[in-house]
């Protein structure tokens, strides 16, 4: 029996829409702290948007210029370049922080469809 390994959870769209999806609820967490979206995509978004957290510390620690290079080129390959100063931003008070940095709050079900609706904020410490 063969056990495929799949983490990720689809959203019911193909790959290029899901990290289209994610690259857009990435760019509004870095622009506004804080969006409102279902459950289901906050659930989703979280590893994502921690991995680019992970990499804008990297390259804000890092002492030799070619490695801060390389995070920086990693990071603008996910986003924009006129994302990567607010990132930078967003991450300057993380340093210090292991892990952990969006907080999803559940919140009221929207009433169109039921479904159940969450708050991201990016932790600050």
């Amino acid at each position: 029996m063969r056990h495929l390994r799949k983490k990720n959870n689809n959203l019911n769209r193909p790959t290029d829409q899901r990290n289209a999806l994610f690259r857009s609820l990435a760019r509004e967490i870095i622009l506004h702290k804080q969006i409102q979206t279902t459950l289901s995509k906050a659930k989703a978004i979280r590893p994502y948007f921690e991995k680019l957290i992970t990499k804008a510390k990297k390259s804000i620690q890092e002492q030799e210029p070619v490695k801060k290079l390389h995070y920086i080129r990693l990071i603008r390959k996910e986003l924009s370049a006129e994302l990567l100063k607010p990132l930078l931003e967003i991450s300057q008070p993380l340093i210090s922080r292991q892990g952990g940095y969006l907080r999803i709050l559940k919140t009221t079900k929207r009433l169109g469809d039921n479904t159940e609706m969450a708050l991201i904020q990016v932790l600050d410490n």
